[in-house]
């Protein structure tokens, strides 16, 4: 049983080469990683991956920039082991990475994934501890007490809050192509890579020990447009689509989640108060307005 790791890389190289190097010093052998490339500036990257000689390490780079999503999307299908976890290229894996996430499924046979314990880092690959982590914490708590979640009681936790970082799930690669929409959602589809590998059985197994480094900071995906409306409408659209698709399953705990997401509504109250801070007056108004519709 092997992990392969694809990376979607377009950004500042010496995070790639934090992660490369962790990777590189797991405690387990039995993994390979591939760095994709989406045109970015120069040969750093590929010239870095050359001097390592390592053949478990390859470079390839896109014909064209296909975007951040369209190329993170493009790396979930290219898994040629038994798991694969598409990490940031701005994250890094803790020496254990490996040997946890396999022994996880070796103890949870009917696992399509697995989620290791996580520590959140700054620019500078520091601990920090942001309102968001904090809110995720909170999310999760039951989730974790569990170990592992069947596919309905997954659901259910995850439309009432998405507390995943899915940058450190690792997921059986056979179970891929069961996701429907890869790229339709924008900054909220992981959730629903995640949602559609589920409702075709199996469960989730979660693993306390840290074994990942999520960086967190300005410059990230997630933080871009954090208060902007369109990521919320975004969101609110994907909420009423899986409310659909999970009442059809048979899932109506985790349907009506879904229709009141209620973290969604509370994350859109906040982002009106910071407006209001802001004397945006315009986007506070539309944020309050998204905050109390449900799907």
């Amino acid at each position: 049983m092997s992990i392969h790791f694809v990376v979607p890389f377009y950004i500042d190289p010496r995070y790639l080469f934090e992660l490369i190097d962790s990777v590189r010093k797991q405690t387990r052998d039995d993994w390979r990683l591939t760095i994709v490339d989406d045109q970015y500036p120069g040969t750093a990257a590929a010239d870095h991956i050359a001097a390592l000689g390592d053949p478990r390490i390859e470079h390839v780079r896109n014909a064209k920039n296909l975007g951040a999503t369209g190329n993170v999307c493009q790396c979930m299908t290219m898994g040629q082991e038994d798991y694969i976890t598409v990490m940031g290229a701005d994250d890094a894996l803790e020496p254990n990475y490996v040997e946890v996430v396999l022994d996880a499924f070796a103890r949870h046979p009917d696992a399509i994934m697995v989620h290791p314990g996580v520590t959140v880092v700054d620019d500078d690959s520091v601990p920090t501890d942001s309102l968001a982590d904090r809110v995720k914490r909170m999310a999760s708590r039951s989730a974790w007490r569990r170990g592992e979640l069947d596919g309905p009681t997954a659901a259910r936790s995850l439309m009432k809050g998405n507390w995943l970082y899915v940058p450190a799930m690792c997921f059986r690669t056979d179970v891929v192509p069961r996701v429907q929409r890869l790229g339709e959602f924008g900054s909220i589809a992981d959730l629903g890579w995640v949602i559609d590998m589920l409702l075709g059985g199996g469960t989730m197994a979660l693993d306390p020990t840290p074994a990942f480094r999520y960086r967190r900071h300005q410059g990230s995906h997630s933080s871009i447009g954090a208060k902007d409306v369109a990521r919320f409408d975004e969101e609110q659209r994907y909420y009423g689509a899986a409310a659909v698709q999970l009442s059809e399953h048979g899932w109506r705990k985790a349907a009506r989640a879904a229709r009141l997401h209620p973290l969604c509504r509370l994350h859109a109250t906040r982002s009106a108060l910071d407006a209001l801070v802001s004397r945006d007056l315009k986007l506070a108004s539309s944020l309050i307005g998204r905050s109390l519709r449900r799907v």
